[in-house]
């Protein structure tokens, strides 16, 4: 039994890895509620309201390029590769 908790809490314990998975995400919060003697409204369980996801903020593409073209020149400065211009990375 001890076991069994011990995989349930893990599950419980990482939703975001088990957001296609209800049913499993489901019977491990069933197993822990169990555990403590207690029941639940399986209704009301639903991993993605446990996650605060955040939706990123959109970047115009000039500061995508920029920095994008930033990373690439440091890469080439590395490697003593050199660009034929500027504007190339």
């Amino acid at each position: 039994m001890q076991d069994i908790t011990q995989t349930a809490r893990q599950i419980a314990g990482s939703p975001e890895d088990h957001l296609d998975e209800i049913h499993l995400f489901t019977s491990a919060w069933a197993t822990m509620k169990a555990a403590r003697g207690q029941s639940f409204n399986p209704a009301r369980l639903r991993p993605q309201y446990i996650i605060d996801w955040r939706t990123p903020t959109p970047e115009p593409t000039e500061m995508v390029l920029d920095r994008v073209g930033g990373k690439v020149r440091a890469i080439m400065e590395r490697r003593g590769l050199t660009a034929p211009d500027k504007r190339a990375a």
